[in-house]
């Protein structure tokens, strides 16, 4: 837009010009009126054009509006399209999937039909076959009635008869009887010894697998007689014309004759079982045999007999086996070598294609899978070995860990497949805020049952339902409870009267505050004579605690248990508030070296007012000074119940050490039950002990004895002579030790020396560490301990360290005879170990 000039419209004009505009006339005025509108109609047309300008925009503005609406439009339109013809195709797809299961269900009802009709047919074969049967057995009792080979008599065994004779002919018989029973096991199926028995292209046999057995001794051969006579008469009979007609009416037996030895027939053999079964049965009904047959509970018994005799799947020297499911089959000792092998490479495969881990220990082989969907191939190979007792069924499993089991509606499931579990004795499952495991179960009932809980808000109200429905013994809370958590901890202890033990892993700046909740919730339960909890459990990595609450005693009685590993500044001011309070109630306390002068103090001044409770005391007084070991010696003068008291004296390299050890042994040696020590350059510090305490003689009740030591060279032989002394029996001693542990270097004389002194009927645990323990070391060991007079020693550990062990099989073997004379005994020698036999 042009800009007008400039106007004042209130300036006043020069003189002249009105005296022009007075002669000029109208047209001047015309003219001046003209020259002063102008700038206003400049303004005036700048306006309206600036107007125009902002229609066109807003005309621009709406034609682009209706351009987008129009476009959105058309867009939701073609939106709208494809999803209806989306909608149209997944219709197609539901319909189309809907004819084709229809018509699979179709094809499996028609697939079904036809088996059950082919089953109908093979029944009605099989009563055929079976009638067939029933035809050649009564053709065979014609043809025996006809031979007159059936007797009725009133003779007896006859009273000169001889047992032997008896028990051998009966021998004879079983022998034969389970012969024909390998043989009749599946005569339409390959047997693992079969297939190469018979000729190429027939059936005739070339080589019979019985059994080479020398038969069972019968306890009493008349009631076995009385009760297995006719079958085993019927089955004679059958052997007998069976061989008769050459396999005709018993195929299988086609070639017995081959089958025995040279200058025995079959039929001689058979004739003479028979003699002797109808002499001992006396009159025999032909007519009742037929129709006699073996009950369950017979053949259970017969079973059970055989098993006492010969092992659970061995009978009559045949090995029983598995080569189908439910199908068994007995075979010769060759074949079942090949078929172990076999059946070993194919369960290694199995159980390594499904990640998991094979084990052996001793006669037990432990089998860890991670994939259900090889279990079923291990399990049938488990059952195929014959080293392996029988693997029933799944029903044999005895523990049971379940992970991710995240839903209630689970455990109705869960519940009916522990239902059929008899041997089960563990059961663990993982709800995922919590976990709930069992180590009793019952056939009827699930004892000592454990919850653990990860989050204690995390649990919902079915969760607490569920948890109060199982009766948990054990609450075990993986976290620390937070204050706001306090009325639900409450709540689960009040709500669930059976739980008798807590277990709390614990910060420590929740313990005291934990505890006062804990106890304070009990002693309300006891006045209200409800049960009470028994055991709580805090659990900190520096710090545990352990109280056993009495229950007959309504007023608040505690014996506690501290066990401490580090006493840092955190958790020493937690240690100092908790012994402050309850010190008085202490019954084991094991304090580390960093336990300090102020702790020993607040428990002797605790004890000092209500008595002391202690039982268990292990301290290594590292760190304490003279008020501290004064304050020590207090609390052991004060503890009446001590009955064991452990010093472990370290650093005894250095002056102040060893003066400190010096007067601890002198004044706590006759109630001192462990002596542990420890330090460098022993050849410094161990002399200076040594005659100080020359022998045994001065501990009289010492069970434990442990010498860590690293030499700059050989221990000297007095110092090797001083440890025997101080493990050997003495006369003076009211016990004898039952833990010795030595990690030093001797010479292998004084090893064989030390060897010698030790009490063996009385040791349960050897530990020794060295770097000269060489194999004759270990065979001299091996033959102090196996050349002893007493059948059974006590002993639990053997521990042997040392880097010129070589770990062989001779070694091995070696060790594994000391579990003869010891049968609870585990050795581990280096990193390897052979777990206890009992």
């Amino acid at each position: 837009m042009a800009r007008p000039e400039k106007w004042y419209p209130f300036q006043q004009q020069p003189e002249e010009h009105v005296g022009v505009t007075q002669r000029t006339g109208q047209q001047k005025d015309c003219t001046q009126q003209q020259q002063t509108q102008d700038p206003i109609e400049q303004i005036l047309q700048a306006l309206q054009l600036t107007d125009r300008q902002h229609i066109e925009i807003a005309d621009r503005i709406t034609q682009q509006l209706h351009l987008h609406r129009q476009q959105f439009e058309e867009v939701l339109q073609a939106s709208h399209q494809q999803q209806r013809q989306y909608l149209e195709a997944v219709q197609q797809e539901i319909q189309q999937l809907d004819q084709d299961s229809r018509q699979q269900m179709q094809d499996i009802r028609q697939q079904a039909q036809q088996q059950l009709d082919n089953v109908i047919t093979n029944v009605q074969k099989l009563d055929e076959q079976a009638q067939h049967s029933q035809q050649q057995h009564e053709q065979l009792l014609q043809q025996m009635r006809s031979n007159g080979e059936a007797k009725q008599g009133q003779d007896r065994l006859s009273p000169e008869r001889r047992p032997q004779e008896t028990q051998c002919a009966f021998n004879q018989f079983v022998h034969a009887q389970y012969r024909v029973q390998a043989a009749l096991a599946k005569p339409s199926q390959k047997l693992p010894c079969g297939s190469h028995t018979t000729d190429k292209g027939s059936n005739k046999l070339h080589e019979v697998h019985l059994a080479n057995h020398p038969g069972y001794d019968l306890n009493n051969q008349n009631q076995f007689i009385s009760k297995y006579g006719p079958y085993l008469l019927t089955m004679m009979y059958m052997v007998k014309y069976g061989a008769k007609a050459r396999g005709l009416v018993i195929p299988p037996l086609l070639g017995l004759n081959h089958a025995i030895g040279e200058g025995e027939n079959i039929c001689q053999l058979v004739n003479n079982t028979i003699t002797h079964l109808e002499k001992a049965m006396g009159c025999i009904d032909v007519n009742a045999v037929t129709r006699q047959c073996l009950n369950a509970t017979e053949l259970t018994e017969l079973k059970s007999h055989l098993r006492i005799k010969d092992g659970e799947s061995f009978s009559g020297g045949l090995s029983q086996v598995e080569i189908q499911k439910a199908h068994y089959a007995w075979i010769c000792k060759d074949h079942l070598r090949e078929r172990y092998e076999s059946t070993l490479q194919q369960l290694r495969c199995n159980v390594n294609d499904s990640g998991g881990v094979m084990s052996w220990h001793g006669n037990e082989v432990k089998v860890k899978v991670t994939s259900r969907t090889t279990t079923q191939l291990i399990f049938d190979d488990l059952s195929k070995l014959f080293r392996m007792q029988r693997v029933e069924n799944w029903r044999s499993i005895a523990e049971i860990d379940l992970k991710r089991h995240n839903s209630h509606s689970a455990s109705s499931s869960t519940a009916n497949i522990i239902s059929g579990l008899d041997d089960l004795e563990s059961l663990s499952l993982d709800f995922g805020r919590f976990t709930m495991s069992a180590k009793g179960i019952f056939r009827d009932q699930i004892k000592d049952v454990i919850i653990s809980i990860r989050d204690l808000s995390a649990p919902t109200l079915d969760d607490l339902e569920f948890i109060q429905q199982c009766r948990p013994a054990t609450l075990s809370l993986l976290d620390t409870p937070q204050k706001k958590d306090d009325n639900c901890l409450v709540s689960l202890l009040q709500h669930n009267l059976s739980i008798a033990t807590l277990r709390i892993e614990c910060d420590m700046n929740r313990f005291m505050a934990v505890i006062d909740l804990v106890t304070s919730t009990r002693k309300v339960l006891q006045t209200e004579n409800k049960p009470a909890l028994q055991i709580f459990e805090l659990i900190h990595p520096e710090f545990k605690v352990k109280m056993s609450f009495d229950e007959g005693i309504p007023a608040l009685d505690i014996e506690t248990c501290i066990e401490m590993k580090n006493c840092e500044a955190h958790s020493a001011a937690v240690a100092c508030n908790f012994i402050r309070h309850y010190g008085w109630s202490v019954n084991t306390l094991i304090a580390p070296r960093s336990f300090s002068d102020r702790l020993m103090k607040l428990l002797d001044e605790s004890i000092q007012e209500r008595g002391s409770k202690i039982a268990r005391l292990d301290i290594t007084p590292t760190t304490l000074t003279t008020s501290g070991l004064d304050a020590m010696n207090q609390v052991i003068n004060r503890s009446q119940g001590l009955t064991y008291l452990r010093l472990s004296l370290e650093d005894l390299n250095t002056e102040s050490q060893m003066d400190k050890a010096l007067r601890m042994l002198g004044r706590h040696k006759n109630r001192l039950s462990s002596l542990c020590l420890e330090g460098n350059n022993s050849e410094k510090w161990l002399p200076t002990i040594a005659r100080s305490f020359p022998d045994k003689d001065g501990f009289p009740v010492l069970e434990e004895f442990v010498l860590s030591s690293r030499p700059m060279g050989w221990l000297s032989e007095l110092d090797g002579q001083w440890i025997a002394s101080m493990i050997s029996v003495s006369s003076q001693q009211q016990s004898t030790l039952k833990v010795i542990g030595v990690t030093a270097d001797i010479k292998p004389p004084e090893w064989e020396a030390l060897f010698k002194a030790i009490d063996l009927p009385t040791l349960e645990e050897l530990r020794l560490n060295s770097d000269y323990i060489y194999h004759d070391q270990i065979k001299f060991l091996v033959g102090c301990i196996t050349d002893t007079s007493v059948s059974s020693l006590p002993m639990r550990v053997l521990d042997i360290k040392g880097k010129e062990i070589q770990d062989g099989d001779a070694t091995w073997e070696m060790l594994a005879r000391v579990q003869e004379k010891a049968p609870q005994l585990r050795v581990q020698c280096n990193d390897w170990t052979l777990e206890a036999a009992q």
